[in-house]
């Protein structure tokens, strides 16, 4: 049997700094509209991470074609950085880069 401290605020147990978890406060409509709309971003994001480990991974195919194109552009040589889940703020690095080469995004996933 679990017994409660009394002295205890338990309204703000996981709560110390004042954020508010809104998710939990949609009801069910609006918890599937907010996955549909994320859904996009989603995918999107999914695809990026598979072009940046088949970019880094393919040292015969893509890596040269990727060189080729930067270098058709006068982009510099820079490779895609991966979203990785341990290191902090990589999915940022990833798409800021993405927006910036998007052009050679673009070329490469056409061919």
């Amino acid at each position: 049997m679990r017994v409660e401290d009394p002295n205890k605020d338990t309204e703000n147990d996981d709560n110390d700094d004042g954020w508010v978890d809104e998710e939990m406060l949609l009801d069910h409509e609006e918890h599937l509209e907010l996955a549909a709309n994320i859904r996009p971003i989603r995918l999107l994001l999914v695809k990026l991470r598979k072009l940046a480990f088949k970019i880094i991974h393919s040292t015969t195919i893509l890596l040269p074609a990727w060189k080729e194109i930067l270098k058709d552009l006068n982009l510099p040589q820079r490779i895609m950085p991966r979203d990785v889940s341990t290191r902090w703020n990589s999915t940022f690095d990833m798409l800021t880069f993405a927006l910036e080469y998007q052009q050679v995004i673009d070329v490469i996933v056409e061919k």
